[in-house]
């Protein structure tokens, strides 16, 4: 067994395209990668459709389109509270599918399953759970200054069975706060495919932190991904687009 390994950088970019080019050039990869970054990556749109092209390019799937099933872009507008933002998303969610869109090969987003509730095509609401993202930041305002242990979020529902590799592979969502200031978020994946997904992933936690700091008077510190199975299909696309979107 080799010893895993880790990967950190204040850009979330250079972050992952150190863990891509040890995916796609070391003989094993190891059981498991920790990659961690700071917030000197900002996401601007403009910057996030700069990653969609080079993707694109590469025959990869497009790091947008990845971070929206974490939590949709629409749920960053001027809200007067959670609640109605993440509202917003459900509805996004809603009617996308509406128009014939799926997004997975399983039912629900990860954005779905960390509120508890999704909507089919007849705009029917579905109800899974208790809303575990606002339950996060209710529990972070009402402890304040003494949120020292982490609140996690688990992903999967009762009626997961066992898989081999594929999704969903995100397992476990943490946001560990610092005092009343600050906010780190580590999401845990049982797999991880660094060609197609892991960026897209970092860039939707990175929301998904910016997005629970600001309901809770915090600024996000940083977010880690531990992937317990990295994999790529795709070794030569993968060097090529973190070459693209991060020059050496």
């Amino acid at each position: 067994m080799t010893p895993p390994h880790s990967f950190y950088h204040p850009s979330l970019i250079q972050a992952w395209a150190l863990a891509a080019r040890h995916v796609a050039t070391a003989a094993n990869a190891g059981f498991v990668i920790a990659v961690g970054c700071g917030t000197d990556w900002q996401p601007e749109v403009g910057q996030l459709r700069v990653l969609d092209i080079a993707a694109r390019r590469r025959s990869c799937e497009r790091p947008g389109s990845v971070s929206e099933m974490i939590l949709p872009s629409v749920c960053e507008g001027a809200f007067a509270n959670a609640a109605q933002a993440i509202d917003r998303g459900l509805e996004f969610f809603g009617r996308a599918r509406e128009r014939g869109l799926r997004f997975s090969g399983w039912t629900q987003t990860y954005f779905e399953r960390l509120v508890g509730e999704w909507r089919d095509r007849q705009g029917t609401h579905h109800r899974l759970r208790s809303n575990k993202l606002l339950e996060v930041i209710d529990k972070l305002n009402l402890w304040n200054r003494n949120a020292e242990s982490a609140c996690y979020i688990h992903i999967p529902l009762d009626g997961e069975g066992f898989r081999t590799r594929g999704g969903p592979c995100l397992q476990y969502v943490h946001f560990r706060a610092h005092g009343d200031h600050l906010l780190d978020v580590i999401g845990l994946y049982r797999a991880h495919d660094y060609a197609n997904k892991a960026l897209g992933n970092l860039v939707g936690l990175d929301r998904l932190g910016r997005f629970v700091a600001r309901y809770t008077g915090r600024e996000l510190n940083g977010i880690s991904v531990v992937s317990l199975h990295p994999y790529t299909d795709q070794k030569r696309r993968l060097l090529n687009l973190a070459d693209d979107v991060a020059p050496q």
